[in-house]
């Protein structure tokens, strides 16, 4: 490895300008002071003076030597003048540079300690915000590495360092990480200033209960204050006794934080987001008990509505399709067996499950396999749809084939019949014209037509009747023509998930809202013709872009979005048709949006008692809860500018720090990763 020795380069430079041996070295001295002050100005102690550089492949040490006059003992703290003629010397590792890692090799003096009552007879001066005792980097590289962690974690903070040339590990580096965290924390536990205290849990591990920690912010200064293990009164009341000074304790609905602040009797404030989140909660399981996961919204003649009173209270409502009608149905669709079979048992399914029976019941009372009875109820309305539409498709075909072959009979020349011939009237089979021309208009012909004849007298042969029937088609083809086939009583069915109406009730229930009335005439006003499309300013290719955004039609898609929205709220329309229990429900969640945006304690009364004795148990619940939780949501009420909207935001970033770590960040890094901010550690 060749070294590069920059006293040798200068001197060797300077000696073939012809410079003296006493010039070449006041200009060296003026040089590496100059040096000095443009790259270490306020990083190295003054009492050390530049003495060379050397470089090589990997490295760019400084040599160091000490001109102090005297140093103060660490041991007594007394300041020392008298010199020992030893020195001690080590390289020190600071902030990389081009790619090398950059050491100071210090030498410093030792000094006798002066006080005769010391412990220690000599001692080494220290550089006092160079470096530690003892410590082989600098103060501003553990820094630096600290920086960098918080930017990205330990491992990348290393990785991106020896890209830079630094020699550190991920293990060092989450070490100086801690002790920077732990003069942080320590300053937080004795800050008197905290007068808002935000708690809430997080859970670190998705699913873990065991790794639950809890949560402190300073919700003013939106700072985390410390994160500690566990969710329990003990855990929380423990952390909360170290904040005396706050007044007041935002959190969520929590017994356990609750029980924790009521003991260190602290102000409490519920958090609006939760208390909103809760009643949206109890709207969904007040769902969940009253309407099915999938809703089969029926349209058209074709379904019969009848009413199950069987000791069923209230009485439920159920459609069905007559067995015969369902025949008809297959027939005229011309289904196959197997579709024939899926086609019945798929309006059976529908039948009992609106009968309020459940999936395995319906397997048993058809004898079929739940997965089939799951199957067939899954894809029930692209079966009946389907068979609709096959109808159609048969009918139309059947009708245009019979306007074919009617008018290739009446345009088609007979040479059986004379020009010459007797009317009609004539024939032997006027007496039977009536039942001739039913028959025709059935689709009958001279054959079939002949036996019936017979049967009531007719004693001619089948080809009288052919001609009868020609002169028939000449004189009266309109009396004549044979019935069209037609639709049966229409079946349609669409279906609408039970989220979706949970999404249209939560969406019609902010409407109430004013900021969200505002927010709709706002979008409304955008000229939407001067959105960018997606994409318009990537440089990326035309063909880069069509593979990654797709079509970028900005009305088709515009469009597309318009019709299902349309479409859903038709369906959520007829929904609450049939289930009037939506319109309490939106209803429930209008008057508590009415409550926390108007902020009036008058309307959180009246909201209580209108719901406390709800025959609906999710929405008397809620109102419950808000009555035995009361102090804490009236507070929410009166203090707009205490919550925990902070918090929650912050909590997704701690998760967020957590995962970028692999998930191997225990409690201690992760409330450094938290605690810090780079803020704290630059200028």
């Amino acid at each position: 490895m060749y070294t590069k020795d920059w006293s040798s380069i200068f001197s060797t430079a300077l000696e073939k300008e012809s410079f003296t041996q006493g010039e070449i070295l006041q200009i060296y001295k003026i040089e590496l002071e100059a040096r000095t002050f443009f790259d270490f100005e306020g990083v190295v102690p003054e009492f050390l003076v530049m003495q060379n550089i050397e470089r090589d492949s990997q490295k760019t040490l400084y040599y160091w030597d000490s001109h102090s006059n005297e140093a103060t003992c660490p041991f007594c703290g007394t300041i020392s003048q008298r010199e020992c003629k030893d020195y001690f010397e080590k390289p020190i590792q600071d902030i990389p540079h081009v790619g090398l890692a950059v050491y100071h090799v210090v030498r410093r003096k030792k000094y006798f300690c002066e006080n005769p009552g010391c412990s220690n007879s000599r001692f080494v001066e220290r550089l006092e915000g160079f470096a530690d005792e003892k410590a082989r980097k600098t103060i501003r590289f553990k820094r630096h590495c600290v920086i960098r962690s918080l930017e990205s974690g330990c491992k990348p903070a290393e990785d991106a360092l020896k890209r830079e040339g630094a020699v550190v590990s991920n293990d060092t580096i989450a070490r100086y990480l801690k002790i920077e965290a732990a003069i942080k924390i320590e300053s937080n536990l004795n800050n008197t200033k905290v007068k808002v205290l935000a708690i809430d849990d997080i859970n670190p591990r998705k699913g873990d209960k065991s790794s639950g920690c809890t949560v402190l912010m300073d919700q003013e200064a939106r700072r985390v204050l410390v994160i500690i293990p566990g969710t329990t009164k003990k855990a929380a009341k423990k952390a909360i006794e170290m904040f005396s000074e706050a007044e007041f304790f935002c959190r969520d609905r929590a017994s356990a934080y609750k029980s924790a602040a009521t003991e260190c009797g602290k102000t409490q404030i519920a958090d609006r987001f939760h208390l909103i989140d809760n009643a949206q909660a109890a709207v969904e399981e007040a769902l969940m008990s009253s309407i099915p996961a999938t809703i089969f919204i029926r349209s058209g003649d074709g379904w019969v509505q009848n009413t199950q009173s069987d000791g069923i209270i209230p009485e439920r409502i159920y459609f069905y399709v007559p067995e015969e009608e369902v025949e008809q149905r297959i027939e005229l669709a011309k289904l196959t067996e197997a579709k024939a079979k899926k086609y019945r048992n798929t309006l059976k399914i529908l039948e009992l499950d609106d009968r309020g029976l459940k999936s395995a019941d319906i397997a048993n009372t058809l004898n079929i396999p739940l997965k089939e009875v799951v199957r067939l109820r899954r894809t029930a309305v692209n079966t009946i749809n389907y068979v609709e539409e096959k109808i159609k498709s048969e009918i139309n075909a059947n009708n245009e084939a019979i306007s074919q072959h009617e008018e290739i009979l009446l345009n088609r020349k007979i040479k059986t019949l004379s020009p010459k011939a007797r009317p009609a009237q004539e024939s032997i089979v006027e007496p039977y014209r009536e039942t001739v021309i039913a028959k025709l208009k059935k689709g009958g012909n001279h054959r079939t037509i002949h036996p019936i004849l017979q049967e009531q007298g007719f004693q001619g042969s089948p080809n009288a009747i052919y001609q009868y029937i020609i002169k028939l088609r000449k004189e009266i083809p309109e009396e004549i023509s044979r019935d069209r086939v037609e639709n049966p009583p229409e079946l349609k069915m669409e279906k609408i998930s039970r989220y979706t109406v949970y999404q249209q009730i939560l969406k019609r229930a902010s409407e109430s809202r004013p900021d969200k009335a505002k927010e709709k005439q706002k979008k409304l006003q955008k000229d939407t013709s001067q959105k960018k499309r997606v994409g318009e300013d990537s440089p990326l290719s035309d063909k880069a872009k069509e593979l990654i955004f797709g079509d970028n039609s900005n009305t088709s898609k515009t469009k597309s979005k318009k019709d299902n929205k349309r479409k859903k709220k038709e369906l959520f329309e007829k929904t609450i048709a049939l289930y009037p229990v939506i319109m309490i429900l939106i209803n429930f969640l209008s008057d508590c949006y009415k409550v926390f945006d108007s902020r009036n304690i008058a309307e959180l009364d009246s909201f209580i008692n209108k719901y406390k004795d709800c025959d609906i148990d999710p929405l008397a619940h809620y109102a419950k809860s808000l009555l035995k939780d009361y102090e804490a949501v009236k507070n929410s009420l009166i203090h707009k500018s205490i919550s925990n909207g902070p918090l929650e935001g912050t909590n997704n970033i701690i998760k967020m720090k957590h995962r970028r770590g692999g998930g191997r960040a225990g409690i201690e890094l992760l409330n450094a990763y938290n605690v810090l901010k780079i803020s704290d550690l630059v200028g």
